[in-house]
This record gives C-alpha cells, structure tokens and sequence, in this order.
C-alpha cells in the first residue's frame, strides 16, 4: 500500500472538487506498488488505478482501469499519488470559522 510516509519523494498535494478525494503526488519505488493503488502514466492527468502488474524480463507492466497497458523498467521511481484519507466536504470545519464579534 502507498502511503505518504513510504513515498521516496513527496512532490504537492491537489484539491479536487468535493465529492472526490484530492490527493498527493509522489513517487514511489516500482516494488512498492500493488493492485488498488493510485499512479500518475502522465503527469499532467489525474491518477489511474492500478487493476493488475506483471513483472517480466526485467520489465514491469501495469493495467490500469480502463485495461489500458503501461511500461516501465523493474526497477526505479514511478509516479504515483496518494488519496486524502477522509471525505472531501464543502464545509469548513468549525475550527476555520471567522468567530462573530460583538457590537459594543
């Protein structure tokens, strides 16, 4: 499972409008991923879920979704992304509130 604490690299966090999960773009080492994980094929899409990976001859592929198929070497850094790990709201928490001042 990806999580922010075993990231290689922490890049920035993207909100996304409610109701979806914003998330953390990161890289992580190729062995760390598994099936259900979040990784980014192009840097400039949201994330894809990872359905299947197949290790072969040095090379790793991954499925996606859509059962669309990546390349990747075995070993190295591969974008990913790690999802918020609450429910996106459209409401402030009551800690963010402006308190109300009173009129003298």
């Amino acid at each position: 499972m990806l999580t922010v604490a075993n990231a290689s690299v922490v890049l920035d966090h993207v909100p996304v409008a409610p109701p979806s999960l914003g998330y953390t773009r990161t890289m992580h080492h190729s062995s760390l991923i598994s099936p259900g994980d979040l990784w980014r094929p192009n840097p400039n899409e949201h994330p894809h879920i990872v359905k299947s990976i197949d290790h072969f001859q040095g090379r790793l592929t991954m499925t996606d979704q859509d059962d669309q198929l990546f390349h990747y070497p075995r070993d190295g850094l591969i974008a990913t992304a790690v999802a918020d790990p609450f429910t996106a709201s459209n409401r402030l928490p009551p800690r963010w509130t402006v308190p109300h001042r009173r009129r003298k």
